[in-house]
């Protein structure tokens, strides 16, 4: 796209994606201060990207060819990729309402180390001493991250103390989940680079619409009144900004750069890099965010985390055509195929 090589446009298209994500943690982070559930946000947001990408996709999405298989199981992944991510972003707001946002985010965002795990372990990838220095780098950052002390000094110190961290920690869990199921698509197979990205973006929709309908409808079940108060949201002018706000990731930068960009770094035999240039990318955007305008108090040891972060990242960026380990695990692609998906 754009007449640039595989290669230059994708990491140019991944590290804006990835800056703009900070704007999720900066959206996360300040609706309970503004009485806006983030669960409220989340439907919204997933109603207004289908219903605007839908008459986009009418007007501009052209016939895809694949087989109907290839759709199916393309769609279906993207599906619950993001059905599960809805969770993670739940749990990582209940852990910036309790504790730092900054190492919140940052515990968070750690979890892209299991992709590139898994792209080892299962998908045959190669592995070199940069990338796995990196990866022991962006473990140690994970755990400066956790020592981070909360400080929110209006909430009760002893129970603050571990929420946070646990909110925090359920929230990388699930993203790592999400990452690996996102990725695997455009990184490892060839079907889904031919699927249009607005069919992609819709299919992403779809399953935080359903995810945000489970979540709203267990908690009407289990306390009417606590779902009403909920919904009130939808009288707060500030619930719409954030929705706005949110429209042109989950559209503009889905359709022209999220998805093309992945395809590229797939097409270059880059894609489990992918994610640890976006996270890279975003890290330092939501660090800056959370010193410059929260005024977060950061130690040292959180500005330890940071630049051993980002120095992982490098390491898990370099070429996979330097000093490769003979480490080599099993590829599930040919296993994959024969259940008639990809």
């Amino acid at each position: 796209m754009f007449g640039l090589p595989d290669l230059v446009f994708g990491i140019f298209a991944l590290l804006m994606v990835g800056a703009s994500w900070c704007l999720v943690g900066i959206i996360f982070g300040d609706a309970p201060k503004r009485g806006v559930e983030t669960a409220l946000i989340q439907f919204t947001g997933a109603v207004a990207t289908l219903l605007v990408g839908s008459c986009i996709a009418f007007f501009y999405m052209k016939p895809t060819p694949c087989g109907t298989k290839e759709i199916l199981f393309t769609c279906a992944t993207l599906f619950c990729g993001n059905f599960v991510n809805y969770f993670g972003l739940q749990a990582m707001s209940a852990g910036m309402r309790r504790g730092p946002n900054g190492a919140v985010w940052g515990i968070m965002q750690s979890a892209l180390i299991f992709p590139y795990m898994v792209g080892l372990l299962l998908f045959a990838q190669t592995i070199t001493v940069p990338n796995l220095a990196g990866i022991i780098l962006v473990g140690i950052a994970l755990a400066f991250f956790t020592m981070a002390k909360n400080q929110q000094e209006h909430q009760p110190a002893t129970a603050t103390r571990k929420s946070w961290r646990f909110y925090a920690l359920l929230a990388l869990a699930i993203t790592a989940l999400q990452q690996n199921i996102s990725t695997a698509p455009s990184a490892y197979f060839e079907s889904p680079k031919l699927i249009s990205p607005i069919l992609r973006s819709l299919c992403a929709a779809g399953g935080t619409l359903f995810a945000a309908c489970i979540w709203i409808f267990v908690r009407y079940v289990r306390d009417k009144n606590s779902a009403g108060e909920m919904f009130s949201g939808l009288k707060n002018p500030w619930l719409y900004l954030y929705v706005l706000g949110m429209l042109p990731f989950n559209l503009f930068l889905a359709y022209v750069l999220l998805y093309p960009g992945l395809d590229a770094m797939g097409r270059a035999g880059a894609g489990s890099v992918c994610y640890p240039l976006m996270v890279g990318s975003c890290i330092v955007s939501f660090s800056l965010y959370s010193i410059l305008k929260l005024r977060e108090k950061v130690t040292v040891l959180q500005i330890s985390a940071i630049v051993l972060c980002l120095i992982g990242l490098s390491g898990l960026c370099f070429p996979k055509t330097f000093m490769d380990l003979p480490l080599r695990g099993y590829d599930i692609v040919p296993w994959l195929k024969s259940l008639g998906g990809y």
